[in-house]
C-alpha cells in the first residue's frame, strides 16, 4: 500500500542529526513507493496558536487568521495519510518550532476539515543517555496520536548523540532508513 508520508522536522540545524535522520527515512520511503513530503518547521516561524476559534473564517483555505506561515501546512495535514516526526529533544519534550506547528492543528478542529492522517511515527534524538530524558517526548506523541485515534506505528529513540552530524558516525542512520522501507 502506497503512502502519503509527511514527515515533520523540528530542529533549525540544517545538516544536523534530526535532519540527517528524516532524510535517512526518506530515502527508505521513497525506495519503498511511498510519496513523501518533508515539512522543515524550524524553517517556517509558524506562531503559537492564538486560541481565537477564528480558523478558516476569512474563506476559502486559510487555516489561520493570523499566521499566513501556517497556511501552507494545513493542507498537508489534511491530505497526507501518515506522519512522522523526526526531532531533537529539548527540555523533554518537542522543540517549540515543531510544537508550534503541531497546536495548530486545531484549526482543522474549529473549521470542521478533514484529517488526512491516520497513523504516525516518532524518531528522535538528544544528547541525553537515560531513559527518563526521552519519557515527556513519547508520552506527548502518544497521547497526540491517542487524541487524533491515528495507529501509532512506534517510536525509534537515539540516546547519547548531541554534536553536529555526529549521527554519522552510528548504525542508526541505516536502521531508519530500514524503517522507511517497511512503514
Amino acid at each position: 500500500m502506497s503512502r502519503k508520508i509527511l514527515v515533520m522536522t523540528g530542529s533549525a540545524r540544517r545538516g544536523g542529526n534530526s535532519d540527517l535522520m528524516a532524510d535517512a527515512f526518506i530515502r527508505g520511503a521513497e525506495e519503498a513507493g511511498h510519496e513523501v513530503i518533508k515539512y522543515e518547521a524550524a524553517a517556517h516561524p509558524i506562531k503559537g496558536c492564538l486560541y481565537c476559534d477564528t480558523c478558516y473564517s476569512l474563506g476559502g483555505d486559510r487555516a489561520c487568521t493570523h499566521d499566513q506561515e501556517f497556511n501552507e501546512l494545513a493542507p498537508l495535514y489534511e491530505s497526507c495519510d501518515t506522519i512522522v516526526y523526526v526531532t531533537s529533544v529539548f527540555w523533554f519534550t518537542f522543540p517549540a518550532q515543531l510544537k508550534a506547528a503541531m497546536d495548530k492543528m486545531y484549526a482543522l478542529m474549529v473549521g470542521k476539515r478533514p484529517f488526512g492522517i491516520k497513523e504516525s511515527m516518532l524518531i528522535a534524538v538528544g544528547a541525553g543517555k537515560e531513559d527518563f530524558k526521552y519519557e515527556g517526548l513519547i508520552k506527548s506523541y502518544e497521547l497526540t496520536a491517542r487524541d487524533r485515534k491515528w495507529k501509532d506505528l512506534g517510536h525509534y529513540i537515539v540516546k547519547g548523540v548531541n554534536d553536529y552530524a555526529a549521527v554519522k558516525e552510528t548504525e542508526h542512520l541505516e536502521k531508519i532508513e530500514e524503517l522507511g522501507r517497511r512503514i
